[in-house]
């Protein structure tokens, strides 16, 4: 516990020192070349501060409170975040543009008004990606599929982040979306709680509409750690979700079923992830293997050594806004989408959630559907 508190202590020092240099350099760069004085400018100042101050003290400080004052607060600092990502990003290229005379570009005002008109712009279409969330048909083919799990079909839902944004209505068109499918299982690959569990109490009923043939599993993700593991599993295993951690079951007969817990795991509880030997002991290697993993670190190599021939993964939102999917692409070997070398294969979901902003840019949500054929 001590040091999952020092791992918190440092998160929110680091973030708050490069969320709070962006804030002065869009001062700098934007609010200063409007040469406001008096009132207006101290106006500015402090809504700033305000803005800089919202997000951790919600998020850290406040992070077990709820109610509609917070939650509109909460989406206002969240929504905030997402525009000054591009304010940052279009102030820095408007700046390269003009240092290198690539083309003739004013300053002053009217470079505070483009950027800004085109940040918020962009905010707003990331609103309403956010929202438009995609079906992927994935067939995957595993030699020796046995004839009755031929056309098998898993519906994948990763990285929900349920909490004060991601609620309600939400959830429900998620839930009716994933249903519709008619999925013969239901899988969730981690971090289904955003923060905090008792965020999620009322959604329980809604997750409980999740139908499926052989019922519906989950792995955790680093947020259920960061969010406290023991409450977040009494939470989920309530929702008619079976959490599997650090153990495998059999479906149909035939296919087994392994969850693993992520691999922040042992570095915020401090207690040893169980070896992978422990986690497959019993596992029949002429039978096929899925495993839900939610970091996708492992490699096509070592699933093929471990006979399994199917990871599911999630947490990289594809970066979520983009550029940030280029430095999930340098960060991860398997980012996103479908890894495979013929005789095992990743697919990593983007995820249909958000983190932070409820935005999503150039990635949009999603539910997989995955059709296991043996041809």
């Amino acid at each position: 516990m001590k040091f999952s508190l020092r791992m918190l202590l440092s998160f929110v020092t680091i973030f708050s020192l490069i969320y709070g240099g962006a804030h002065l350099y869009v001062y700098w760069r934007l609010v200063q070349p409007l040469k406001l004085s008096g009132g207006p400018v101290w106006v500015v100042r402090l809504g700033l501060l305000i803005l800089f101050l919202s997000f951790p003290v919600i998020h850290f400080v406040l992070r077990r409170e709820n109610g509609a004052v917070l939650g509109a607060a909460n989406f206002v600092s969240s929504v905030w975040m997402g525009m000054l990502v591009y304010l940052v990003l279009g102030t820095y290229l408007y700046d390269l543009v003009r240092l290198y005379g690539l083309i003739p570009i004013p300053v002053g005002k009217i470079m505070t008004v483009i950027v800004t008109g085109v940040a918020a712009a962009i905010t707003a279409y990331g609103l309403c990606e956010a929202h438009w969330i995609r079906v992927t048909n994935l067939p995957v083919r595993m030699p020796g599929l046995p004839a009755h799990l031929d056309g098998f079909r898993i519906a994948q839902l990763s990285d929900v982040h349920l909490g004060r944004i991601m609620r309600g209505s939400q959830l429900e068109k998620i839930v009716n979306q994933v249903n519709a499918l008619q999925p013969d299982l239901i899988v969730i690959t981690g971090d289904l709680v955003d923060a905090e569990p008792s965020h999620m109490e009322e959604m329980i009923p809604v997750l409980r509409r999740l139908q499926s043939r052989y019922g519906v599993f989950a792995v955790t993700g680093n947020h259920e750690f960061f969010a406290g593991v023991e409450r977040t599993q009494s939470s989920i295993e309530r929702a008619g979700v079976t959490l599997l951690r650090n153990r495998w079951v059999m479906i149909a007969d035939d296919l087994q079923l392994i969850g693993r817990d992520d691999a922040v795991a042992s570095r915020v509880t401090g207690v040893p992830t169980p070896t992978w030997d422990d986690n497959l002991r019993g596992l029949d290697r002429t039978k096929p293997a899925v495993l839900l993993y939610h970091t996708p670190v492992t490699t096509l190599a070592e699933l093929e050594a471990r006979g399994i021939q199917l990871q599911l993964s999630g947490h990289t939102h594809r970066g979520q806004l983009w550029p940030f999917n280029f430095i999930v692409r340098w960060i991860f070997k398997t980012p996103y989408g479908l890894f495979t070398d013929g005789k095992a294969a990743i697919y990593v979901n983007r995820g249909i959630g958000t983190w932070g902003p409820p935005i999503r840019v150039l990635a949009r949500p999603e539910i997989t559907l995955v059709t296991l054929t043996g041809k």
